[in-house]
């Protein structure tokens, strides 16, 4: 009676853990939904590409075109209170076209027309819980009753939710890719309602009949989708063509054919591999009133193609891994519950391989941008292969795993968690990465747009890191709040820094754990200090260094009793220290 009484009550345990778990990922779903509707663009106006994406979806919306027009920088500025600055634009016919993937566009006009402002955000928040119930249906069959726990945890234990808030088309590529595979190793068998989970499934994967037909071509369309973004996408359908029969196959090619035909007879074309998302393609500047080409755009070393040099390599690979905001592990962290599941079948190994030569090509093709441009959270690139990593899990499993999960996330996560609507700030520094990042992970000196303004100063390249340092529009000095942190960049290796502060900077300085004093006091009160650079942070090129190697140098100091006010501040390498490198 006792082992009798214990079956039954595991039985019944089952169905609540299944109905707690969906109830938690539609309440985290509904007010995700919820703040996209309150969203405000005081919040965070658009920047970078997302200006152009909302212009080309405000243009279908009103004038249904892609063409540019004053009327439509007028209509920008009247909807989100702020002028466009840069666009990428492309001229056809004697004007101009946006150059932004038009499928996202055309989705989002109507929502668009209808909430000028929060439309996108509004369709981002419908897409991500569209893809989360299907993800968590289909895997339901393999996972059991922790699955709709664990695909709370894919979104909220990473950074994915948080690029609902932005006005991209990231959470469109994201839903498409998870909605793709759903279909292919979710719909193999309906399940009654009365029917208890089973241990394990033997799925049914390539049934016949009209139903079949549909979702097989649906799922090929939905995985072409990333590939009117960039080509290497399209190395998605290889798992997705394992896990079809013969027939199958062909309707799988035909859905993503279809899906592409109809994107070139909107578009006009795909986007070329280098240009990719406009990180590196010309752009417009827009301040005058009408285009004209902005020559700061782009980099001519990687429009050159691609890059091949091993120490750029070497630390491109860091940065994909555990970079201090880039890093798949610490804020895509819910990855690893794909393989704590993991069962080859179907294809599935295919996904991993698919993934890894995808972020490969990347790191290759764009060394100083595989985190897709301006105001990325994390990896943009990556979103994709994020989902399409989920569907690796495909054994039963307990909810534990995800619960170990959250808890290793939330020194990475929680600011991002406080306020994920305002984080994506262009150009400024730990806009969403935690003191825990800041101090254990790696800065990605890689990275054009990684945080932090950059500029040239007294023969060094500064990367500015702190929102206490900057640089006042005019002048050709910094200014500083009691310490600074920054990366100081030289094509000669530097010995000594020698740091200048006005009169109003105390007589200490501390750097290293060590207190420096003085070397050298003006009349008018200034001051200079010798600190030892050491040895380089890292040596690579930079993007804009054709291919030159640059000694890059970690300066983090304070200044203990500086007053409250801004401080004079400049840098510079002591000249009778600096010798060329012997290799």
């Amino acid at each position: 009676m006792g082992e009798r009484s214990a079956v039954a009550e595991t039985r019944t345990a089952a169905p609540r853990r299944l109905a707690l778990g969906w109830w938690v990922l539609g309440l985290l779903l509904l007010a995700t939904l919820a703040a996209s509707i309150f969203f405000s663009p005081a919040a965070r106006p658009p920047v970078g590409d997302e200006v152009t994406v909302a212009m080309a979806a405000a243009s279908l919306a009103w004038d249904r075109d892609l063409t540019w027009a004053p009327a439509d920088s007028e209509r920008f500025a009247e909807q989100w209170g702020t002028r466009p600055d840069r666009l990428r634009l492309r001229p056809r016919d004697g004007g101009f076209t946006y150059d932004t993937p038009s499928l996202y566009a055309l989705l989002a006009a109507p929502m668009v027309r209808v909430a000028p402002v929060r439309g996108t955000i509004i369709l981002n928040a419908l897409l991500l819980a569209a893809a989360a119930l299907l993800t968590a249906r289909a895997l339901s069959l393999h996972l059991g009753g922790a699955a709709p726990v664990w695909v709370t945890v894919l979104l909220f234990a990473s950074v994915a939710f948080a690029y609902v808030f932005r006005v991209q088309s990231d959470v469109f590529l994201l839903a498409a890719t998870a909605t793709g595979f759903a279909l292919i190793y979710g719909g193999e068998r309906s399940r009654r309602k009365d029917e208890p989970l089973p241990e394990m499934y033997e799925p049914e994967p390539n049934a016949r009949g009209g139903a079949a037909l549909v979702r097989w071509l649906a799922a090929g369309a939905l995985l072409a989708v990333p590939a009117t973004v960039h080509p290497l996408y399209l190395l998605l359908l290889v798992p997705a063509l394992l896990a079809a029969t013969r027939v199958n196959r062909v309707v799988v090619v035909l859905g993503a054919a279809a899906l592409l035909a109809a994107v070139l007879w909107t578009q006009g074309d795909l986007p070329d591999v280098q240009e990719t998302w406009g990180s590196e393609a010309p752009a417009f500047d827009m301040r005058s009133g009408t285009p004209r080409e902005d020559r700061r755009s782009g980099s001519e070393e990687q429009r050159e193609g691609m890059t091949l040099h091993p120490r750029l390599a070497g630390w491109n690979g860091l940065y994909f891994l555990a970079g201090r905001s880039t890093g798949v592990l610490p804020y895509f962290l819910p990855l690893l519950l794909g393989f704590a599941a993991y069962r080859g079948d179907r294809g599935r190994w295919a996904i991993l391989l698919a993934v890894v030569a995808i972020a490969a090509g990347f790191l290759l093709l764009r060394p100083f941008d595989f985190i897709g441009g301006e105001g990325a959270i994390a990896n943009r690139l990556f979103l994709p292969l994020y989902a399409a990593l989920w569907f690796l899990a495909a054994r039963p499993v307990r909810v534990l795993p995800a619960l170990v999960v959250i808890i290793l996330a939330v020194p990475f996560l929680y600011i991002l968690w406080s306020h994920p609507a305002a984080v994506a700030l262009a150009g400024e520094p730990r806009s969403y990465t935690s003191p825990v990042a800041e101090r254990w992970l790696p800065y990605e000196t890689t990275q054009r747009h990684a945080p932090g303004r950059a500029l040239f100063q007294n023969a060094l390249w500064l990367k500015l890191l702190d929102r206490d340092l900057w640089t006042p529009r005019g002048a050709d000095s910094l200014r500083l709040l009691g310490g600074a942190e920054l990366l100081a960049g030289s094509s000669l290796p530097v010995q000594v820094f020698v740091l200048e502060l006005d009169a109003n900077a105390p007589s200490r300085l501390e750097i290293g754990g060590q207190e420096l004093r003085p070397v050298l006091l003006r009349p008018d009160g200034s001051l200079a200090f010798e600190v030892p650079a050491g040895e380089p942070r890292a040596v690579h090129p930079l993007w804009w260094s054709r291919g030159e190697d640059y000694y890059l140098y970690d300066l983090d100091f304070r200044l203990p009793g500086a007053p409250a006010g801004p401080i004079r501040f400049r840098v510079l390498p002591r000249r009778d220290s600096m010798q060329r490198s012997d290799g």
